[in-house]
């Protein structure tokens, strides 16, 4: 079964600015998508709208089969999980475990400690239980927020930017945990070179699709990211570098396990005289 069913949405903001139009995208269950796009895309608008928390649309939404409107939108809810983009938007309770414990406890889930155990182990704060969330760091606080996603279980994650405002190091483990969870994510962002190591497809986004994909493939693509007001990966820019110099490159790496497979095909190329 699809976990996520999108056909010719549209959305337009009450003062009537157009939001999202003729937009149309099918997730398959365990797939993770990136959203890209310039802001004023209607990346966050996207989530929000499968998370049912704006109406009315235009268009039809399905999570995991069920049609998304008002009366299905408080069942729909308990099938997503939404990352909002600041986390202070969602941390409210006293504790971590609190914060964690806050959603299972409200849709009365059955072994909400058990729960809550098992998602803060797996976003890694389960050693900050007690601690205060509005004093942790940005990062800390983006994995609580996600700590408490895991504990209701929902069957997709939708992650609005979810590595803006992070150090390095906080961004480095926020990539490791997401690459590293078995859910359905579709993910809103700017962040490129997060995208090549967690998603395995893109859709390029502003209002109406752009374009969609893979990263690599789209990144060679003449000026589709650069049109939609985004820089390809690191990597694949000093690989493009590489190719207008004459360095022959069969496909624009991404990731730093690609990276270093072409440059070992280019050194031996060289070697060869070829």
């Amino acid at each position: 079964m699809r976990a996520l069913e999108i056909d010719n949405l549209a959305y337009s903001y009450e003062d009537g600015t157009v939001a999202l139009k003729g937009l149309s995208l099918a997730v398959e269950e365990g797939e993770k998508v990136a959203v890209i796009g310039p802001n004023g895309a209607g990346k966050s608008t996207l989530l929000h709208l499968i998370a049912g928390f704006r109406m009315p649309f235009t268009g039809e939404v399905r999570v995991h089969g069920r049609m998304l409107d008002q009366q299905s939108a408080g069942a729909v809810r308990r099938d997503v999980g939404l990352l909002f983009q600041d986390p202070d938007d969602q941390l409210f309770m006293p504790t971590v475990e609190e914060d964690v414990a806050f959603g299972p406890v409200n849709l009365r889930l059955d072994d909400v400690e058990g729960r809550v155990a098992k998602a803060m182990r797996s976003a890694g704060v389960d050693a900050i239980a007690e601690r205060r969330p509005h004093r942790l760091s940005h990062g800390m606080k983006k994995r609580v927020a996600i700590a408490g996603i895991l504990a209701m279980d929902p069957k997709v994650l939708l992650l609005d930017e979810p590595t803006s405002g992070l150090d390095p190091r906080s961004r480095a483990e926020l990539i490791s945990l997401l690459k590293g969870m078995k859910k359905t994510m579709l993910m809103a962002t700017h962040d490129l070179d997060a995208v090549a190591e967690v998603v395995d497809r893109v859709l390029v986004l502003n209002i109406s699709p752009v374009a969609e994909g893979r990263l690599g493939e789209l990144a060679g693509r003449g000026s589709v990211l650069e049109d939609a007001g985004l820089e390809p990966p690191q990597l694949t820019r000093v690989f493009k570098a590489l190719e207008d110099k004459g360095f022959k490159v069969d496909h624009l790496p991404t990731t730093m396990d690609q990276a270093v497979a072409h440059l070992i095909r280019l050194l031996e190329r060289q070697r060869r005289g070829e």
